[in-house]
C-alpha cells in the first residue's frame, strides 16, 4: 500500500514539474511576443492588424497561463489533502506568474 501512495505521489509531482516547465515556457514566449510587437516598426494598417494579432496571441497566452497554475494549483491540493506531503512551494514560478499578470494588467490598460 505505502509503495502505491509513493508511486502516486511520484505522478502527482512529475504532473506538477512538467505544468511548470509549460508555464515558464509559455511566459518565455510572451516575453518574446512583447518584445516582437516593440520591434516590428510596421506602420499603417498593416502596423494595426499585426499589433491586433499579436494582442491576440499574448490574450490566448494569458488564458493558457492561468489554466496551467491552476492545474499546478490543483495538484498540489490533491498532495496536501492526501496528506503526502505539503505540495509544490515552486518560487520562481509562482514569481513568473506574478510578473506575467502585472504584465497582462498594464497592456490590458
Amino acid at each position: 500500500m505505502a509503495q502505491l501512495a509513493q508511486q502516486q505521489e511520484s505522478a502527482t509531482r512529475n504532473g506538477i514539474n512538467a505544468l511548470e516547465q509549460a508555464f515558464v515556457g509559455v511566459q518565455r514566449s510572451r516575453q518574446e511576443l512583447e518584445g516582437t510587437r516593440n520591434d516590428s516598426g510596421l506602420m499603417g494598417q498593416v502596423g494595426g492588424s499585426y499589433d491586433k494579432l499579436l494582442q491576440q496571441w499574448d490574450d490566448q497566452a494569458e488564458i493558457i497561463s492561468k489554466n496551467l497554475m491552476d492545474m499546478i494549483n490543483e495538484l498540489n491540493t490533491t498532495l496536501k489533502n492526501s496528506g503526502m506531503t505539503i505540495g509544490s512551494t515552486d518560487d520562481a514560478v509562482n514569481q513568473e506568474y506574478s510578473r506575467s499578470q502585472s504584465v497582462f494588467n498594464s497592456l490590458a490598460g
